[in-house]
């Protein structure tokens, strides 16, 4: 008998070095406010994202748009890495 798993690893956006791509798998927070901002922002999930900066505060670029967040954002934020630098 063959058993077969599968797992999804994804990592806090916060953790990321600087220049990391990947695909946004969720967005958690327990405050649904910071949630709900996130997705004003129109970050959500399944887009492609690039960390371009991590101090003073965390700029990302999600399709054409770079938005600055604090690191309670970018701990929301996980993502599937697919190139790190």
């Amino acid at each position: 008998m063959i058993s077969q798993t599968f797992s999804v690893c994804y990592s806090p956006l916060s953790m990321l070095s600087k220049k990391s791509q990947g695909f946004i798998t969720a967005i958690r927070n327990q405050d649904e406010r910071i949630v709900k901002k996130i997705l004003a922002m129109g970050v959500h999930t399944g887009m492609q994202i690039t960390l371009e900066q991590t101090f003073p505060s965390f700029v990302i670029r999600v399709g054409r748009t770079r938005i600055a967040i604090d690191k309670e954002i970018a701990n929301s934020i996980k993502v599937r890495v697919t190139n790190r630098n």
